[in-house]
């Protein structure tokens, strides 16, 4: 099982480090016009993206940060709890509180990027003038499903937390 979780562990430092390469990448334009694979943030093609303004990029970058910032701290609380995971404290009371803020945090980060598509378009209209057109927001079968799952996963760190109270009250009876 230790293998196990050091190679998820590795995956997750892969996944965040391609996360935030993405991001850089989307927002910054450094990829040249002419390379073979272009990048750009949810709802802006790429030739809009490379046509932002400055002013307008920084706050696009700024209402899509806290996704990455959400996913990245929910990813280390998932490395924190696989290395509880490789040590056999599974049902060690820190593994579910790890599990957990790992729900919460992915859970916020789909919503922010569910929400960071309007706030742009609001922020790009109201604050720099621009004549954007109307607001959309898009939710995908995999969006929905994601945030089920979340909820899920809330759900069973509540139970994982109860049934660990029970057996340490059972274990004062024994």
């Amino acid at each position: 099982m230790n293998m196990q979780c050091r190679v998820i562990r590795i995956l997750l430092a892969v996944c965040v480090f391609l996360q935030v390469a993405f991001f850089v990448l989307a927002w910054s334009s450094l990829l040249p016009a002419h390379a073979f694979m272009q990048m750009s943030a949810d709802g802006i093609s790429v030739e809009a993206m490379r046509a932002l303004p400055m002013g307008q990029r920084l706050a696009g970058a700024a209402l899509a940060l806290p996704v990455l910032g959400a996913l990245s701290y929910g990813m280390w609380r998932l490395e924190r709890m696989l290395a509880n995971v490789g040590r056999r404290a599974v049902f060690d009371l820190a593994n579910i509180e790890h599990l957990r803020a790992f729900a919460g945090a992915t859970l916020l980060a789909t919503l922010w990027s569910i929400a960071a598509v309007p706030l742009r378009a609001l922020a790009f209209r109201h604050g720099f003038g621009d004549p954007a057109p109307g607001m959309s927001i898009s939710v995908s079968a995999e969006v929905v499903l994601l945030i089920f799952v979340c909820a899920l996963f809330y759900l069973v760190t509540g139970m994982m937390h109860e049934g660990r109270r029970l057996a340490e009250e059972n274990a004062g009876f024994v």
